[in-house]
């Protein structure tokens, strides 16, 4: 019975307190079937739509700490989706998956976008970290892909850099995903979209020219092209762009022209 005592308290009872963290998520989740509460083996969610859906990393607790959720957030929103929700996966000693979990659910909480279930590694001897699971719901007809650029399409960045302290990155966040739902919203035609991340802005870049088949030459910015920004490069129309301008400055919410094709 000792040994069954040691079983359960390593497999069971020593992650009980990662329920109690995350247990008012379930209060986000709008259609919710089971959740943080059941505790269970899976998540279930009444749903009707189109699922847009990215898992992401394994993250350095150093970006789990600050804006891992909506770095992993940004891939599903940036298609046209609206996040409904997500898993995570920690992994590390019981001080840093703690730690972990509760920066994770304050930038939930903070971007409305529930964690609702994974699965939790503890070890002390593991490399902290975190991967992430965004499920989200497309609101427009189609996705919007990173290979519809136009000739006469310009490139342009939208939102600041998501870079800085928790706080700075969260609201940095809010302000680029409220402009880009307005954008969407307003049925402004966007060609392309991508968030910039991996390799910076002129990887996006690229990906989005050979994907499209259209050559663009970027211009000068006032960023480093190299490294993450976790914003959004789009390919808009000339005309286009104009309305983006309009709302962007309306949410106060920066963009720039960052190329020409």
């Amino acid at each position: 019975m000792a040994n069954g005592e040691t079983h359960l308290e390593k497999y069971v009872k020593s992650i009980e307190w990662l329920r109690e963290e995350l247990l008012e998520m379930d209060n986000l989740a709008k259609t919710l079937i089971m959740g943080i509460t059941d505790w269970d083996d899976s998540v279930c969610v009444d749903f009707e739509g189109v699922i847009v859906a990215s898992c992401d990393g394994p993250y350095t607790k150093r970006l789990v700490m600050k804006s891992a959720l909506i770095h992993a957030a940004t891939d599903v929103i940036v298609k046209g989706a609206a996040p409904l929700f997500a898993l995570d996966c920690l992994a590390g000693s019981e001080k840093e998956v703690r730690e972990m979990a509760k920066s994770l659910k304050k930038q939930a909480l903070a971007i409305s976008l529930p964690i609702l279930g994974g699965n939790t590694k503890i070890e002390d001897d593991l490399e902290p970290s975190a991967s992430i699971t965004v499920i989200g719901k497309l609101f427009v007809k189609n996705p919007i892909r990173d290979s519809g650029a136009k000739r006469g399409d310009v490139l342009a960045l939208l939102g600041e850099p998501i870079w800085g302290g928790q706080n700075e990155r969260i609201e940095k966040a809010k302000t680029l995903f409220s402009a880009w739902f307005a954008i969407i919203g307003a049925g402004i035609g966007i060609h392309a979209a991508k968030d910039v991340t991996k390799g910076g802005l002129i990887c996006t870049a690229y990906e989005i020219s050979e994907k499209s088949r259209v050559e663009f030459e970027l211009l000068e910015v006032p960023y480093s092209v190299t490294r993450n920004l976790d914003n959004f490069l789009v390919s808009v129309s000339e005309e286009e762009y104009g309305k983006i301008e309009r709302i962007c400055m309306a949410k106060k919410c920066p963009c720039l022209v960052v190329g020409r094709s």
